[in-house]
């Protein structure tokens, strides 16, 4: 029997509970505490084993903090641990390839061989998010909505935090804040402020704010389109 499987439920629970208590603590922290590649194996392994949707919807979030500290997945030591039919491994195959998949639409960073592994598993798996919900063993199911939900908390943290470091606090009003999510994903909203503020961009940044953020803001600021939603929205 592989090595994952060998422990009793005690020893799971107790194990799970531990390191769900570090990601707490860096999810808090909004990922700025220190982490290493082998602490993210045990917490990703523990949260495969999560029965609670809000907690196994924050997945994503851990590899969106892998990747601001330039962590790669191990994947061969994360799957070696069970056998390749075990519901367990498939578990983390689904949150790994869902995880690509959401971290791509929310405009966030993954940890660079996410894509690969993602790709590798696609055929097996298809489009695990097409009913809106991610479906695990045990009858376990996630709404989408938990990874996006997850995500935005942990990328506004991590704005309000830079902000904070800066001394600038934020002089935009709540509503704004609110009025912009449904408009932008948290990156294009982050490019949003940077340039707000004077920031400097980086290349990958300043081509994608020209290419992207400065086409979606010239259509707002458009009075035909301006006039038209005016109108759309008093009906």
């Amino acid at each position: 029997m592989a090595e994952g499987e060998n422990k009793s439920a005690g020893e799971k629970y107790a194990g799970s509970r531990s390191v769900l208590q570090v990601l707490d603590s860096l999810l808090m922290g909004s990922g700025q505490k220190r982490i290493n590649a082998d602490q993210v194996m045990i917490i990703l392994d523990a949260l495969a084993s999560a029965d609670d949707p809000a907690l196994l919807g924050r997945f994503p979030v851990l590899l969106a903090i892998c990747a601001r500290r330039g962590i790669e997945l191990n994947s061969q030591a994360l799957f070696s641990r069970y056998w390749s039919t075990s519901p367990k491994r498939r578990n983390l195959e689904k949150l790994l390839l869902a995880s690509a998949l959401v971290l791509e639409r929310a405009g966030l960073e993954a940890p660079k061989n996410l894509r690969g592994i993602a790709d590798s598993l696609r055929s097996n798996y298809g489009d695990l998010l097409a009913d809106g919900a991610l479906r695990l063993s045990a009858g376990r199911t996630i709404p989408v909505r938990n990874f996006h939900d997850a995500l935005k908390k942990y990328a506004q943290g991590l704005q309000d935090a830079k902000m904070t470091r800066e001394g600038m606090g934020p002089p935009w009003s709540v509503q704004l804040h609110r009025l912009l999510d449904r408009l932008f994903s948290p990156k294009q909203k982050d490019l949003v402020f940077k340039r707000l503020t004077g920031q400097s961009f980086t290349k990958t940044e300043r081509e994608y704010f020209s290419r992207v953020v400065k086409k979606k803001l010239e259509a707002i600021a458009n009075e035909e389109v301006g006039n038209i939603a005016a109108i759309l929205t008093r009906k």
